[in-house]
């Protein structure tokens, strides 16, 4: 195992252990879900609570077990350094959710309409800045017939899809900060915006790609 792997297995189960030291201060029925205004609009039983807090444990799990599985597993040492760097925000942000929550539950000034949307904005950034060292895989970035197909079309999607999705992460960064209804339309806007360009972004060099293929063949 890795040092980082080591690390966030630590942080994963000091974070649940803590979790179970608060559940028996929860209510018995919880809030489990906020809408955009930060106002709880979905209960449950404090046990919800529980999968909640090993969530980060079990991502981790999940995320050392997908380059085994994954059939084109080989290229994950070639995108390592950008696998570890996706790995180690989504658990610490996973982590760092639950204990939003958790404030939230216990009765703490906690604003999760701005902490939340924060947090997965930095997480688009970071993986925005690595997404051009992605190789093919069927697990991890814009994964569609056009890029599976071509390596090239991979390759360019994804440099591309680096700054979109740098964009979009900025843009729900601002939204959480600022929290006005222009802004958080501008972040929806953006991230609906930017998948749906990079969908068609990449089928235009997939037929960029099959025509340059089909005239090496007629050569």
């Amino acid at each position: 195992m890795k040092k980082q792997t080591y690390l966030l297995l630590t942080l994963c189960i000091l974070s649940f252990l803590g979790h179970f030291l608060v559940f028996f201060q929860m209510p018995d029925t919880v809030p489990i879900h906020w809408n955009v205004s930060g106002e709880p609009d979905g209960y449950a039983n404090k046990l919800a609570t529980l999968f909640f807090a090993l969530l980060p444990l079990l991502m981790l799990g999940l995320l050392n077990v997908i380059p085994k599985i994954d059939p084109r597993g080989k290229n994950y040492e070639k995108h390592k350094k950008a696998y570890d760097v996706f790995s180690l925000c989504l658990i610490l942000l996973l982590i760092a959710l639950n204990w939003i929550s958790n404030g939230a539950i216990l009765g703490y000034p906690v604003s999760i309409s701005r902490l939340v949307p924060t947090g997965v904005g930095f997480l688009l950034i970071a993986v925005g800045n690595y997404m051009p060292q992605l190789r093919t895989n069927y697990t991890m970035g814009i994964k569609n017939p056009w890029t599976l197909e071509s390596e090239w079309v991979w390759k360019k999607t994804h440099a591309m899809g680096g700054m979109v999705f740098c964009l979009m992460g900025v843009a729900m960064a601002l939204n959480g900060i600022f929290q006005t209804v222009l802004m958080s339309r501008i972040a929806f806007g953006a991230v609906l915006g930017g998948v749906v360009f990079l969908e068609f972004y990449s089928y235009l060099l997939y037929r960029k790609w099959k025509k340059a293929e089909a005239h090496k063949e007629v050569l």
